[in-house]
């Protein structure tokens, strides 16, 4: 899931989606323009972002057109600041499109919701098509409670991004595989500059994004979740995650701080901006900035996430999947249509064009053989972990209440261990 492209469900919307799938109509037409027309059955789908970030999908869309005399497909992309309110009210009015994307996530979120068609019947009769072809993770994550919901777009680990002008003058290298938090935090605090009293530039963000943290957890043997996302209390708030937060937080206060503030970032215009312009060093993300680096003239490097006290070193693969639209009046040419877009000619397109990774392993098996400079990235792949979000129906649960700790925490409105105690608890009331 691409950060700054998705937006967290709001709950109120939850609730009219699910009134929906209880007891909205059947014979609603998905899309409202998926009905025969002149012999043709027409179909939409969508994604995150505008018609220029989504020319990958419109090229698609196109060739699919012209192979399919009996088809006719309609490209309709969604903001991607409104993207998940937009599609969650689509749903609930029965007007949403056959087909439409989903980040990670959300995988199991929209199947509890029961909008997401089952694929295992028609792949099950489809001899032509294959999940072989697929990275193996990949196909089992969107494989929810036994049953395979979605067929991947791309998919992009979490590695190390660094800015080597800034390594380069201050005369540091550049981080190794045998670096832990611990290096990166002591090379954070050289790169760190203050001039007349004002921080002119940061060696690290240690932001409240979720998925950063989360690494930064699970390096340090702790998790915000049980196994199954069924509980807080125990894990969010106990001793090992409050003295590991307690130590993150602090990267981005006091006297000594490394990292910008939530504020900082904001005013500096966020941290690709900030990374881009020589402000900030280092930061977790993912492969999908790679498209803006290149359009600076930023110079910059990859490499994988430090390791925790105990050597331990994690990474989330974040990633995208196609889903038929359980109420689509035209779910076998949905199918086939999530095929096309997730199949192997469009992986080669947007692995060409958009830098991003090919969720198939001959054709990532290419991206590996050429690739130099990422390499990292791809090897981050080894060391991925599901966040709770991919391991429970309850895991926006414990994203909202993380979340809301978090902001606490980094804006001094509650110390570490009294917000987490409270979000909690507040997790474990909800699900109950």
């Amino acid at each position: 899931m691409r950060k700054k492209g998705y937006t967290t469900l709001v709950l109120v919307m939850i609730v009219a989606l699910v009134l929906s799938a209880c007891g909205g109509k059947k014979d609603n037409a998905a899309g409202g323009d998926s009905g025969a027309s002149g012999g043709k059955v027409n179909l939409t789908f969508t994604v995150w972002g505008d018609v220029n970030s989504g020319a990958n999908e419109q090229q698609l869309a196109d060739e699919f057109n012209a192979a399919h005399s009996d088809i006719q497909v309609k490209f309709e992309p969604i903001p991607s600041d409104g993207y998940g309110t937009k599609l969650t009210t689509s749903l609930a009015a029965g007007q949403a499109p056959d087909v439409f994307l989903i980040g990670e996530g959300d995988y199991f979120k929209y199947v509890d919701k029961g909008v997401v068609e089952p694929l295992d019947e028609y792949l099950k009769n489809d001899s032509s098509f294959s999940l072989d072809i697929f990275q193996k993770d990949l196909i089992e994550n969107m494989n929810i409670n036994g049953k395979q919901y979605y067929l991947p777009k791309d998919f992009n680990p979490l590695a190390l991004w660094y800015n080597k002008r800034m390594f380069d003058e201050a005369q540091i290298p550049y981080p190794t595989d045998d670096w832990t938090w611990e290096d990166l935090i002591a090379t954070a605090q050289k790169l760190t500059k203050k001039e007349g009293g004002k921080y002119t530039q940061f060696g690290f963000n240690a932001g409240k994004w979720e998925y950063p943290i989360y690494t930064y957890l699970w390096d340090h043997g702790t998790d915000i979740a049980n196994e199954d996302g069924t509980q807080a209390e125990g894990f969010m708030n106990n001793e090992k995650t409050v003295a590991a937060l307690e130590k993150y937080v602090a990267l981005s206060k006091g006297e000594n701080r490394v990292s910008p503030t939530p504020q900082d970032t904001e005013t500096m215009g966020g941290d690709a901006s900030m990374f881009m312009t020589d402000k900030l060093a280092m930061m977790v993300t993912g492969r999908w900035i790679k498209s803006d680096l290149d359009k600076s003239d930023v110079q910059y490097g990859s490499a994988l996430i430090p390791k925790g006290p105990d050597g331990t070193r994690t990474s989330i693969i974040a990633s995208a999947g196609w889903a038929i639209n359980a109420a689509s009046k035209h779910k076998q040419e949905a199918y086939e249509l999530v095929k096309w877009l997730s199949g192997t000619n469009a992986q080669k397109i947007r692995a060409e064009n958009s830098k991003v990774l090919p969720a198939t392993v001959a054709e990532l098996e290419q991206v590996k053989a050429t690739e130099v400079a990422d390499k990292p990235v791809i090897e981050m792949m080894n060391y991925a972990k599901k966040p709770v979000t991919m391991r429970s129906a309850h895991g926006p649960i414990f994203v909202e209440e993380f979340s809301k700790a978090m902001e606490k925490m980094l804006l001094d409105k509650q110390d570490v261990k009294c917000a987490l105690d409270e979000a909690a608890k507040n997790v474990d009331s909800k699900i109950k």
